[in-house]
Formats: C-alpha cells, sequence, structure tokens
C-alpha cells in the first residue's frame, strides 16, 4: 500500500520507519534540505537519534508528489496542529486522511475534527493517537495507537495497513 506522510518530525518520522518494511512510504518534508539529508544520512538525528530510516523509505519536499503519491493509499499528517489545516487544504478535497496532532489551532480554538469537518465533509477521516511515544514506533517497542473515525471501515482498513508485529 502508498503511505505518505506529512510532516518529519519525531511522529511522521516514527511512523515511517514502523511501515516502510511493509509499505511503499514517502516522507515529505518542509524543506528540500531536510529531505536531502534524511535521504543522505538514513537518520533524522534531530528528532530521533539513533534510529537508521529503512532504506525503502523515501524522503521528499516536494509536496504535490507527496500528494499523488498518497492518492489510493494512506495519507497520514504529522505535523504539528499549526499546520494541519494547510496540509488538508494541499491534499484533494476526497482523498481520506488520518492525523496525528494534538491540541487546538491557534486563533480558531478548532480540534482537528472540527477543521477536518469544515474542510473535507466527504471524505473518510480520523485521528491516531495513543499511549505511546514516537521512539518507541521507530525502535520497534511493542506500541499501541487508536485509530478514531466516524467510518468504521475507514478505521479497519488503516488499523490493518498500520497493524504490524509490533505495533497494534
Amino acid at each position: 500500500m502508498k503511505i505518505a506522510i506529512f510532516g518529519a518530525g519525531a511522529w511522521g518520522t516514527g511512523l515511517a520507519v514502523a511501515t516502510a518494511a511493509r509499505h511503499d512510504v514517502v516522507l515529505w518534508t518542509r524543506t528540500a534540505g531536510q529531505a536531502a539529508s534524511l535521504n543522505a544520512q538514513r537518520s533524522n538525528e534531530r528528532y530521533l537519534p539513533g534510529v537508521t530510516l529503512p532504506p525503502a523509505l523515501r524522503s521528499s519536499a516536494d509536496l504535490s508528489t507527496t500528494v499523488s503519491h498518497a492518492q489510493g493509499g494512506l495519507a497520514i499528517i504529522a505535523t504539528p496542529m499549526a499546520a494541519l489545516r494547510e496540509v488538508l487544504n494541499a491534499l484533494p478535497v476526497a482523498q481520506p486522511v488520518w492525523w496525528l496532532c494534538k491540541g487546538f489551532e491557534q486563533g480558531t480554538q478548532q480540534l482537528g475534527h472540527e477543521i477536518a469537518r469544515e474542510l473535507r465533509r466527504a471524505a473518510p477521516c480520523g485521528v491516531l493517537s495513543g499511549p505511546s511515544f514516537a521512539i518507541e514506533v521507530a525502535r520497534g517497542q511493542p506500541t499501541a495507537l487508536v485509530a478514531a473515525s466516524a467510518d468504521a471501515a475507514w478505521c479497519e482498513q488503516a488499523v490493518a495497513a498500520l497493524h504490524g508485529t509490533h505495533l497494534r
């Protein structure tokens, strides 16, 4: 399955590392320099020191290429809440999407699901959260996440894609 993860901080990188062995994963970064560094050094020392990026994981700063990669697969937004609206607006309106962002949007005080409902009334969407840390996910330690969405079938699809030996 194609998975596009938008945001190369700790959570985005951790989830990309955890899924790249089983899926075709592209990790979007805001800058070409960061994408080049991740691809060349095979690590994200700023956010996950000591974690090696799998050879199959690709990083890109090209938003349109990453958006295209998400079509027909999973789009996962792992940016801070301040960028959730921006990335949702970059995705096609019908693209199903998950996000890892927590908290409120500054200015509107909206939660992620309120922003998504405003921008994407027709597409399935949901939040991935749970009692876990990005470093545990990246290291392959036993970790649990919760997939929450009003669309049960979309939840099942995400769970099937993300569920692995160490990630439930």
